[in-house]
């Protein structure tokens, strides 16, 4: 099954061909707009409605500038960017936030040596600031 089929404006992604999930699923209605089916009596419930989602572009994030951005991660357990599987819970506190860098239980990170080496938590948000768009 292709991911585009006509219809399907830029920027969202077909996710399958089925009965939708009232209140949940978007779909493209008769008029071709796109709509979160709310459910239609007029409709066979076994149709086959093509099921859309937004394409959600990923956060992007920048290296910290100065202690000043960096100071409410400052109790913040920092993860190891790249960890093997056995080190995988083991995390560093920053000791120290200084003007060029943090300086945690083993050495000094520059700001953006911190931002590749460290995550902020178990999500993978990287030690930086994030960039509105």
């Amino acid at each position: 099954m292709s991911n585009q089929i006509p219809g399907v404006p830029e920027g969202w992604v077909l996710v399958r061909i089925g009965h939708p999930v009232i209140g949940v699923d978007c779909v493209i209605d008769y008029n071709g707009d796109i709509v979160v089916f709310r459910g239609n009596p007029n409709v066979n419930s076994g149709a086959n409605w093509p099921i859309i989602r937004k394409i959600e572009k990923p956060a992007r994030y920048r290296p910290f500038k100065d202690a000043e951005e960096a100071h409410p991660f400052w109790n913040a357990p920092l993860r190891l960017a790249g960890a093997t599987e056995e080190m995988k819970n083991s995390w560093s506190r920053i000791t120290t936030i200084e003007k060029d860098g943090i300086t945690t239980s083993a050495k000094f990170y520059t700001w953006e040596q911190a931002y590749y080496r460290f995550y902020i938590d178990d999500n993978h948000t990287p030690f930086g600031v994030k960039i509105d768009e």
